[in-house]
């Protein structure tokens, strides 16, 4: 097979894996039943009861990832990346490709230089484009896991007169692949064509390097992503059930069943009333039930309000529904059970009750935060040789490149403030201490040069240079140091404390 029948074939068997993420995470998700005739109603009514809780699992992880800043060895080539992810808007890309990766399991960046009018390059300028799994799919060497062979985009476009073709590229390292349908088919190679179009040939040279960027959550060189909430999908259709069940016993509630008692002896009901339900078809109104060859009635209805109509009857109950404990209690226990399997807090299901704080947060959130944690380093790696690229594209050959994230760990300013604290006590540089506060570095390099760095730990150095004095007072008394070795000695700790003179000398 070709390339291209390769990729055509790789992205159209995906898709309905991300039709499946998409669905439990943004709606409408079918509702299970057991019951045919439950099913058949539900269907005929139109009826719809649906909490879906994926984007819970998916943003709990999402909201961890925070890239703070981006930089390179030098100014300048740290300034390219800020022109470029300004043009872009990059601070509200970046956080929508990551969550698209946890929402579907992929999501893929391409970068190309903006070209003018002739289609040459203009200087200092790339775009930047954000492709969902479904119309972009990257194919891997088999031999080498970790080495993309071919990319492919895939969309749709009309034609002067209305109709509607496939376009698709295949991209490489080296060059990209023009193709356009020949009509309304585009499930195989042939039936395509090369497309040349809009000043450019059918194959274009490519000088930069493979120009795709794939993001999944695994990390692991040629493999795709999991929904990071397909773990809950059985959660949910339990979820669903329940919902729709308790939603029916409000209907009971407010138009509630009736029956009639019959004594022995007394004429009963309808011969056909003792029938399965399944040998009946709902009628479009939900109001009766017929025989399923269209000569028999049942007089039996399990509508909201409806009366029993049994022959001989002496006495009238009402069939109450279910306790809404019943529902309600499974559900708490399902999400749990779905709590537990996505690593995301019960806190998070359910904001209205009591929220964790300190010691008991941090042991709540600690799975989730190794979640995030691993996400994290499957995603940072990606972002760096994006922008290497970029910078390539630019003309800054082998760029290295750094990000800088927001701290994970979800903790209470109180409690940092406190670590904090702890830290300088044992002597972390203050630097290192408001870093890990979440102030970006350029921030805290700032405040280090204004003069203020260090001057905690100098100060507990003081009051421990002034008990070390009287140590020192003592050793020359006893004969053990002699006076001078004492002035060298203090002479050295005070320039260590006060730090060096204004003429850098110390």
């Amino acid at each position: 097979m070709s390339d291209l029948d390769d990729a055509l074939k790789a992205i159209d068997d995906a898709a309905p894996g991300y039709d499946k993420a998409k669905a439990y995470s943004d709606g409408p998700v079918e509702e299970v039943f057991t019951s045919r005739r439950v099913r058949r109603l539900l269907r005929d009514q139109g009826v719809e009861f649906e909490t879906l809780h994926g984007d819970v699992v998916i943003d709990a992880v999402a909201d961890k990832l925070t890239v703070e800043a981006i930089t390179s060895d030098t100014e300048a080539r740290t300034k390219l990346i800020a022109e470029v992810d300004e043009a872009n808007n990059m601070a509200q890309v970046r956080p929508a490709v990551m969550r698209r990766a946890l929402q579907l399991g992929d999501s893929y960046l391409s970068a190309w230089p903006v070209l003018d009018a002739a289609g040459n390059p203009v200087k200092g300028k790339v775009l930047i484009s954000v492709h969902s799994p479904k119309a972009m799919r990257v194919l891997y060497d088999e031999d080498e896991p970790g080495t993309p062979r071919v990319a492919i985009q895939k969309w749709v476009v009309k034609t002067p007169v209305g109709a509607k073709r496939t376009r698709v590229d295949l991209l490489y390292d080296d060059r990209i692949e023009h193709y356009i349908s020949r009509g309304a088919r585009s499930s195989k190679a042939g039936d395509f064509q090369p497309y040349e179009a809009e000043g450019r040939d059918a194959v274009e040279e490519n000088p930069y390097g493979f120009p795709v960027f794939h993001f999944h959550g695994t990390g692991l060189p040629g493999e795709y992503g999991t929904p990071e909430h397909k773990c809950f999908y059985g959660t949910q259709n339990k979820l669903l059930k329940l919902e729709i069940g308790d939603m029916a016993g409000v209907d009971f509630n407010t138009l509630p069943q009736r029956l009639g008692l019959r004594d022995a002896g007394k004429p009963g009901p309808s011969p056909v009333d003792d029938l399965d339900e399944d040998e009946f078809l709902a009628s479009p109104d939900g109001q009766r039930t017929s025989s399923t060859t269209g000569d028999r009635k049942s007089k039996l209805s399990s509508e909201p309000g409806s009366f029993w109509d049994l022959e001989g009857y002496r006495d009238v109950k009402q069939l109450d529904p279910g306790s809404p404990a019943v529902f309600l209690d499974r559900r708490e226990a399902y999400l749990r059970e779905g709590s537990v399997v996505s690593k995301t807090p019960l806190h998070l299901f359910d904001r209205t009750g009591q929220i964790p704080s300190g010691e008991s947060l941090k042991t709540a959130n600690e799975p989730l935060d190794n979640k995030a944690r691993r996400r994290r380093t499957a995603f940072d790696p990606t972002w760096r040789g994006f922008y290497g690229f970029m910078l390539k594209i630019l003309g800054q050959e082998d760029a290295p490149v750094t990000l800088t994230w927001a701290p994970i760990e979800s903790t209470d300013k109180t409690t940092k403030l406190n670590q904090a604290k702890q830290e300088q006590e044992v002597g972390v540089p203050v630097g290192q201490s408001l870093m890990g506060l979440g102030y970006k570095p350029d921030d805290v390099k700032r405040w280090l040069d204004d003069g203020d760095g260090g001057l905690p730990q100098r100060i507990a150095m003081v009051a421990q240079l002034g008990a070390a004095v009287g140590d020192f007072a003592s050793a020359v008394a006893a004969g053990l140091m002699d006076q001078a070795t004492v002035q060298q000695v203090i002479a050295k700790l005070v320039g260590d404390v006060t730090g060096p003179d204004d003429d850098g000398t110390g």
